[in-house]
């Protein structure tokens, strides 16, 4: 089947929200009652994970993992990928991401968040692209997957993971507007609509820990339906953007038709 990969540019509206209402959506975000669970085996658990979280586990027609979105952001920083190179890799048919997504049967879709402007971001500029990343998430989606890529996205991601450490003083406005970019308010309204809608997320990447990190430290809510790849031991030895997300949602999708199966586990003993 084929893959459809959409180049979505952020646009400006009449109504745009601002940045301190997005962030009083953190309060409006439902409380999920916590996976408890004994369960060790890693992939046991992760099954068991994604069937807590997942409000619309609706199977009549198939495993929905329907949005992998890659946000392509762009800083002032020497690091990261040559971000034009990596979006012809993945309209390559042949191409490695590419393949991951036929397999999973998802939209890959690469959201362009002005990657060749590194000017730092102002409040407005956030705020709009966390309105963007609430779009990506659709109701009847069962698992929802993002990270980001470019220029400079791990590096100033990292530096903003470090400052989380001392940020207990800085307002979370402050904070976005003073060390993150769009690439981190379009996944966090990504996560806020996700945790609405009860579907379970999984992020990638430094950028993924850096919004999970935020979402926990200033939101009242757990948000342990979100995963990030980096917290799981998946045999992942690809290093480009968006392979361990997609790796960790096939293996999903792997275990719930195996979960459905009644003739496995069985010994024969032959006669």
């Amino acid at each position: 089947m084929p893959v459809p990969l959409y180049k979505n540019h952020m646009t400006q509206t009449d109504q745009a929200p601002t940045l301190s209402e997005i962030i009083s959506l953190l309060d409006q975000c439902p409380k999920h009652p916590l996976l408890k669970t004994e369960e060790t085996e890693p992939m046991t658990w992760l099954h068991d994970w994604l069937m807590h979280y997942s409000r619309v586990f609706d199977l009549s027609r198939g495993f929905l993992v329907n949005r992998c979105a890659l946000y392509w952001a762009g800083y002032d920083a020497p690091d990261g990928i040559d971000g034009q190179s990596f979006v012809e890799s993945c309209q390559d048919t042949n191409g490695s991401l590419h393949n991951l997504a036929q397999i999973l049967d998802t939209d890959l879709q690469i959201f362009e968040l002005a990657p060749n402007n590194t000017d730092k971001a102002d409040a407005g500029s956030l705020a709009m692209a966390a309105s963007y990343g609430m779009m990506a998430i659709e109701e009847s989606t069962q698992l929802f997957c993002a990270c980001s890529f470019g220029r400079g996205v791990n590096s100033v991601s990292k530096t903003a993971l470090d400052a989380l450490k001392n940020a207990n003083e800085i307002s979370l406005d402050n904070f976005l507007i003073q060390y993150c970019g769009l690439d981190h308010t379009a996944m966090i309204g990504a996560c806020i609509a996700a945790s609405v809608k009860g579907i379970p997320v999984i992020l990638e990447g430094t950028s993924g820990l850096l919004v999970k990190t935020i979402l926990t430290k200033y939101a009242p809510q757990s948000f342990d339906h979100i995963i990030c790849t980096e917290h799981l031991s998946m045999p992942v030895t690809n290093t480009l953007p968006g392979h361990a997300m997609l790796q960790t949602a096939i293996m999903l999708k792997t275990l719930q038709v195996a979960s459905d199966k009644t003739d496995c586990g069985k010994i024969k003993q032959a006669a």
